[in-house]
C-alpha cells in the first residue's frame, strides 16, 4: 500500500475536510470516486486531535464499512494515527469493535438494528458525530416496519399468504432515537434524490429534526407532494421543487467535480467467504476433490480454473451440470449496483453460469455478444447493466460515452484480456473517472490471479519503457 501524505489531497478535498469541520449537521453530495471518504476522514482527524468530537460512528454499505473505510484510514500518514475498529463481520467481532470503543467505529447498514439490541439503551450511545455515508438509504424516512404479504408454500404444497407484523423499529427509527444524542452528523453521497424530492425528508430529518421541512413525513408529502389515489403515484406540486431546496440551502451542498484522470482507478471489493464454503475451498485445494460438490480436478492445472470458480459461487461438474456453492461475490455486486444508483454499469464475467447467475438476479442485464447494438445501445445511454466476457469485448470497442463504471465478477490469468477490458471505458471522449471494482474472493486463488495480473503488467511495463525511443 502506497502511503499519501496529506499535501497529496486535492482541491475538492480540502472543500469537504473544511465543511465537515465547519458544520454541525450537513449533507455533502459528491460522486463516486471523488474521494470524498478521504476528505472527510482528514476533517474527522483535526476534530479528533483537539478534541471536539470523542468517537465517530461511520454507517456505510457493507463492503464500504468492511474495507473502505479502514483501507482509507490506513493510506493516509496522519490518518493512520486514529484508532478505529469494524463492526461488519460475526457477532462476537462486532460486539468487541463496539466495546472497544475506539475514535472511529464503521457499521454497515443492515447491522444498525443489531447496535440498538446490544446497546439496549440510547443511553449507552456514545458516539457524538456519525457520518452515513450513502446517505439516500435513510430517505424512506418510515419509523417502523409496516405489514407486509408474504407468500409461502406448506407442507402439502400449497402457497400460502401469511401476513408478516410490522411494527419493529427501522433504520431510520433507530437514528431519529439516537439523533438527540448526536452532536454531528455528516451526510455524504453521490444520489441525493435518486426517485426526486421525495427522497429528501428522511435525510433532512436527520441532520436537523425536522426543521426545515417538517417533522412528519406525512405533513411534508401532503404540503408539496400530489398523490394519485388510484396508482399511488407521488409528484411534486408546482413551485415545490423551489420552496424545498430553498429552505434547505444551508445544509445541502454539492462538491463541483474535478477534471478527471486519464487512467482508471482500482477499487478492489474483498468478499469473505461463508465459513463451511472456505472449509471445502480449503479442502479442494488440498485434496483435488470437492465431495460436497461431488467436482474433482484431474490436474493441479484443471484446479486452478476449478479454484476461480469455486471463488464465484458455482462450478461445473464432469458432465457440465453446474453446482451452487454460495452467493458472496452476488451479494457484493448486489452492493455495487445500489451504490450506483442507477448510473450505468459494466460487469465482466469469467464463466458461463456467472452470466446466466446475473441475469437470473437482473433480468434488465444485456450481455455484450448476445446483442447485435450493444456498443451503440450502451454508448447512448439505454444499457443499465452490461454483462461481458472479457475475449468477447476487447480491443478497439469504444464503450467511453455510456458510463465509467465497470467490476470484474470473475478474475483471468490472462494480461491480455485484462487489460483490454479495462480499456473499453478510460478513452478519448470519457468525461468522468473510471472506476473499476475487481470482486475479489479472500483466501482464494483470486488473490493469486490479481498479483499474477500485477507482476505480469510490471514486467510489461519495463520491457516498454526500456524499448522507448528517446527523443
Amino acid at each position: 500500500m502506497i502511503i499519501r501524505p496529506r499535501s497529496d489531497l486535492r482541491n475538492a478535498q480540502r472543500i469537504i475536510s473544511s465543511i465537515v469541520k465547519s458544520d454541525a449537521a450537513k449533507l455533502i453530495i459528491s460522486g463516486m470516486g471523488s474521494g470524498k471518504t478521504g476528505a472527510t476522514l482528514d476533517g474527522l482527524y483535526d476534530m479528533l486531535s483537539r478534541f471536539e468530537v470523542h468517537h465517530v460512528l461511520v454507517i456505510a454499505p457493507r463492503f464500504v464499512a468492511a474495507n473502505t473505510w479502514p483501507d482509507e484510514i490506513e493510506a493516509w500518514q496522519h490518518t493512520r494515527a486514529l484508532s478505529y475498529a469494524v463492526a461488519v463481520g460475526e457477532p462476537e467481532e462486532r460486539l468487541a469493535a463496539i466495546r472497544a470503543r475506539k475514535e472511529i467505529t464503521t457499521l454497515n447498514f443492515e447491522n444498525l438494528p443489531w447496535l440498538a439490541q446490544s446497546i439496549r439503551s440510547v443511553d449507552n450511545w456514545y458516539w457524538d458525530c456519525v457520518v452515513i455515508d450513502e446517505s439516500s438509504r435513510m430517505k424512506s424516512g418510515e419509523g417502523r416496519t409496516k405489514p407486509t404479504k408474504v407468500k409461502t408454500v406448506n407442507k402439502a404444497g400449497e402457497i400460502v399468504t401469511k401476513v408478516r407484523k410490522g411494527g419493529n423499529m427501522t433504520r431510520f427509527g433507530i437514528m431519529t432515537t439516537a439523533r438527540r444524542k448526536i452532536d454531528r452528523v455528516i451526510e455524504l453521497t453521490g444520489t441525493p434524490a435518486p426517485k426526486g424530492l421525495i427522497d429528501l425528508w428522511g435525510q433532512a430529518y436527520l441532520l436537523d429534526q425536522g426543521q426545515r421541512l417538517g417533522r412528519d413525513k406525512g405533513e411534508f408529502e401532503n404540503r408539496w407532494f400530489d398523490k394519485d389515489k388510484y396508482t399511488h403515484t407521488v409528484e411534486p406540486k408546482p413551485g415545490a421543487e423551489e420552496e424545498i431546496l430553498a429552505r434547505l440551502h444551508d445544509v445541502l451542498v454539492t462538491i463541483p467535480q474535478e477534471k478527471v484522470a486519464d487512467d482508471a482507478k482500482f477499487i478492489p471489493m474483498k468478499v469473505r467467504l461463508p465459513e463451511q464454503a472456505m472449509r471445502d475451498y480449503r479442502e479442494f485445494e488440498k485434496t483435488l476433490y470437492s465431495e460436497p460438490h461431488d467436482v474433482e480436478a484431474v490436474s493441479n492445472g484443471v484446479l486452478a480454473n476449478k479454484l476461480l470458480q469455486f471463488a464465484n459461487g458455482h462450478m461445473y461438474r464432469e458432465d457440465r451440470t453446474v453446482v451452487h456453492i454460495h452467493d458472496a461475490k452476488m451479494e457484493a455486486l448486489d452492493e455495487l449496483i445500489e451504490s450506483a444508483q442507477g448510473e450505468n454499469l459494466l460487469v465482466f464475467y469469467g464463466f458461463k453460469f456467472d452470466k446466466d447467475a446475473i441475469r437470473k438476479r437482473y433480468p434488465h442485464a444485456v450481455v455484450a455478444n448476445e446483442s447485435n447494438d450493444f456498443v451503440t445501445d450502451w454508448n447512448k445511454n439505454r444499457i443499465r447493466l452490461g454483462l461481458a466476457h472479457p475475449a468477447s469485448i476487447g480491443h478497439g470497442t469504444n464503450l467511453q460515452y455510456g458510463g465509467h463504471l465497470a467490476a470484474w465478477y470473475g478474475l483471468t490469468f490472462s494480461l491480455e484480456l485484462w487489460l483490454q477490458a479495462n480499456k473499453r471505458l478510460p478513452r478519448p471522449g470519457q468525461t468522468e473517472q473510471v472506476l473499476i471494482y475487481p470482486i475479489i474472493a479472500e483466501g482464494t486463488y483470486d488473490e493469486r490471479a490479481i498479483t499474477i495480473l500485477n507482476d505480469r503488467n510490471a514486467t510489461q511495463d519495463r520491457i516498454i519503457r526500456n524499448f522507448t525511443l528517446r527523443t
